[in-house]
């Protein structure tokens, strides 16, 4: 999504059109669900996905098409056999597809605000007028709100923008986005809003194998990647090169400044037990969102007990992912950066605004004290 926001302000400042295509409702069984995008350049080339196959296709030949003579559409797929016969796209579900062609100055207002306010880990919705059964001149008109009360809107409708930000407040409480008709002085609309949370940061501890294979992983999906290690020679662009941010010091003592909030994730993969041991005290009691640490049973109750034994509740401890990544049985390292990233994935795309919600696995049994 990043890339997408990013491109469509520069084709709007060089007075060009790209074909902004998202998917904004679904039912049944679909390869792709609400808020699935993808930008088509002047030169044809692609930024995201609908999903591929034969969707994908049509939906845009319809882009191109639009980009040469203009017009926002709403397209409509049922995704039964006249769309799988040749593919095996057999899916069974339904996609309406809005194809935007962003071009005015609002616009390009709108998107450079929206990477200004993910920048600053601010949460906004975006509405999008995709459809008017009265007045054409509406369609492709966007509202952003950021939590923060920041706007930027070309809604011609009042009444329509105040019923836009009571529906935008429960979209960025729920993260879910949301198709809504809705009545205003010109008639009646169909309005996609759409959550964007911030990117959430992962916190890596460590930068030997597994740490460089996560960074590389975690910025493919949609992380913004730090990490932490006392090894300059490893803790470098050269092997960290999908790193937003590299730094080298004790690894306790630069977790411990880190400003780790409710959209940090804390991976600590270290080069041995006290450093893992000592990385954990230094971020069991904060905010964030996920903490996991590597190792076998046996080390991770030998970490629990000392940190009790140093006042950590084994309520704290009991939120902590350990052993670290979802069972797939794997062994080698790029397996082991696979597993641990499935899991930051299941983490956040469960309920945004509730902390430690998950249902641990269960942990070594960690002994009291006094």
């Amino acid at each position: 999504m990043k890339a997408i926001y990013q491109k469509i302000p520069q084709l709007i400042a060089r007075g060009e059109v790209g074909a902004y295509c998202t998917v904004v409702d679904t039912s049944g069984s679909t390869p792709q669900k609400s808020g699935a995008k993808l930008l088509i350049l002047p030169s044809l080339e692609n930024i995201g996905t609908l999903g591929g196959g034969c969707v994908e296709a049509e939906a845009r030949q319809k882009a191109i098409d639009s980009i040469s003579k203009g017009g926002r559409h709403l397209l409509e797929f049922q995704l039964d056999n006249d769309y799988g016969w040749d593919d095996g796209l057999i899916c069974g579900g339904q996609m309406k597809i809005f194809i935007d062609l962003p071009k005015t100055q609002v616009e390009y207002d709108l998107f450079t605000t929206l990477q200004d306010l993910c920048d600053q880990k601010t949460p906004l919705f975006i509405a999008t007028i995709v459809e008017s059964n009265v007045n054409s001149r509406v369609i492709g008109q966007k509202r952003l709100v950021s939590k923060s009360g920041q706007t930027v809107s070309n809604f011609s409708a009042p009444n329509l923008a105040s019923q836009v930000d009571k529906i935008g407040a429960d979209v960025l409480q729920s993260n879910v986005p949301k198709l809504c008709s809705l009545d205003f002085d010109q008639g009646e609309a169909l309005v996609f809003v759409e959550p964007i949370q911030p990117r959430p940061t992962l916190l890596i501890a460590g930068a030997g194998h597994i740490g460089q294979a996560l960074c590389h992983l975690g910025n493919w999906i949609d992380f913004d990647v730090v990490v932490v290690d006392d090894r300059a020679d490893l803790a470098s662009r050269q092997y960290l090169p999908d790193s937003h941010q590299v730094i080298v010091g004790d690894i306790a003592t630069e977790l411990g400044r880190y400003p780790i909030d409710e959209l940090t994730y804390v991976v600590i993969v270290t080069r041995g037990h006290n450093h893992d041991e000592e990385a954990l005290h230094a971020v069991v009691n904060s905010n964030a969102r996920y903490i996991g640490l590597i190792g076998s049973r046996r080390k991770i109750k030998l970490i629990f007990d000392d940190l009790v034994e140093l006042g950590v509740s084994t309520d704290r401890l009991n939120t902590v992912f350990a052993p670290i990544g979802l069972d797939i049985s794997s062994k080698t390292v790029p397996e082991i950066a696979v597993s641990i990233a499935s899991q930051l994935i299941q983490v956040r795309n469960t309920h945004i605004g509730s902390k430690h919600n998950h249902q641990p696995k269960p942990m070594p049994t960690v002994k009291a004290v006094g």
